[in-house]
């Protein structure tokens, strides 16, 4: 029986046509909670984009696989700016099923809690400390996701 990841992989890989195997999907459905976040004050500034560019770089190099030619890392780089450009113009559409999903894919990997909650926070303090609006979205995203926040002291 398919997980809610694969079944959102399966659809989102057809609805995008994009390239990416499960593993670097798994890492877009990860980031949409830290992506929220960005997106709690109606706008994504400057250094919030900066931080969300620089993430696609790192995710880019770390997994890129040969199926996706000489210049993989940047592929891979310019793959998840892409989606997390469209995630964030499109959130109304994946959101709940990116929260269906992931929090279905923690019972299995609990580490990725950690991983979530990080990110949320780095997205937070990616310009001017944590605003009130960022701090309630963290709050709500760790509700329906089922992480307890204390784990980031």
């Amino acid at each position: 029986m398919a997980s809610k990841m694969d079944e959102l992989y399966e659809e989102y890989v057809k609805a995008r046509f994009i390239r990416v195997n499960k593993e670097q999907f798994i890492y877009i459905v990860n980031l949409l909670p830290a992506l929220l976040v960005v997106l709690s004050d109606g706008i994504v500034d400057r250094e919030e984009w900066t931080t969300v560019k620089k993430l696609s770089k790192i995710l880019g190099n770390e997994f890129a696989t040969d199926d996706l030619g000489d210049e993989k890392e940047e592929n891979l780089t310019l793959i998840y700016r892409s989606e997390f450009r469209y995630l964030l113009k499109s959130r109304e559409q994946w959101e709940e099923k990116f929260i269906l999903a992931l929090k279905d894919y923690f019972k299995e990997n609990e580490s990725s809690k950690d991983f979530v909650l990080e990110t949320m926070y780095l997205f937070a303090n990616a310009s001017d400390g944590i605003s009130e609006e960022e701090d309630e979205v963290i709050y709500s995203l760790c509700t329906r996701l089922g992480i307890n926040e204390e784990d980031e002291d």
